[in-house]
């Protein structure tokens, strides 16, 4: 029992607590305008080849790039990334930011909803007001 507790003592003096826990990753959650999770946007960072969805909390973690083979390549440090948000239905949002090292847990991405203007269409569409109703609106079947 005391070989069993030494070498306990020895394994955790010789990993520091920061070592175990530092991880090189990039993480934060993706929300619309009412602060509701957004499941399933496109996340992207740049430069690295990397996209992934966010999960049914909004969340999204990268740990990991892309070479130009699409060989798995750790995240490089003190460079500027650019992160992209993607959902059809909602406008893209982009930030830019200084990486460091360790882990980074970015504020929350607010995507909003897309808009559309619909004009008033200002066509008579009314068969009545037409005088001339020459033109055929459908087939003639002559000579069957």
């Amino acid at each position: 029992m005391t070989r069993l507790l030494l070498l306990s003592c020895a394994l955790i003096l010789a990993f520091p607590a920061h070592a175990l826990a530092a991880k090189n990753a990039i993480g934060g959650r993706v929300i619309d305008r009412n602060g509701a999770p957004v499941e399933r946007a496109i996340i992207t960072l740049a430069p690295g080849n990397v996209e992934l969805i966010t999960d049914a909390e909004g969340k999204f973690l990268i740990d990991y790039l892309r070479d130009q083979d699409g060989t798995r390549v750790k995240l490089a440090r003190k460079v500027d990334y650019q992160l992209e948000v993607f959902k059809p239905g909602f406008h893209t949002e982009a930030k830019t930011f200084f990486y460091k090292n360790g882990s980074l847990w970015m504020e929350d991405m607010t995507l909003k909803e897309d808009s559309i203007a619909v004009d008033d269409d200002d066509s008579q569409l009314d068969p009545g007001l037409f005088s001339d109703r020459t033109q055929s609106s459908g087939a003639t079947y002559e000579g069957q």
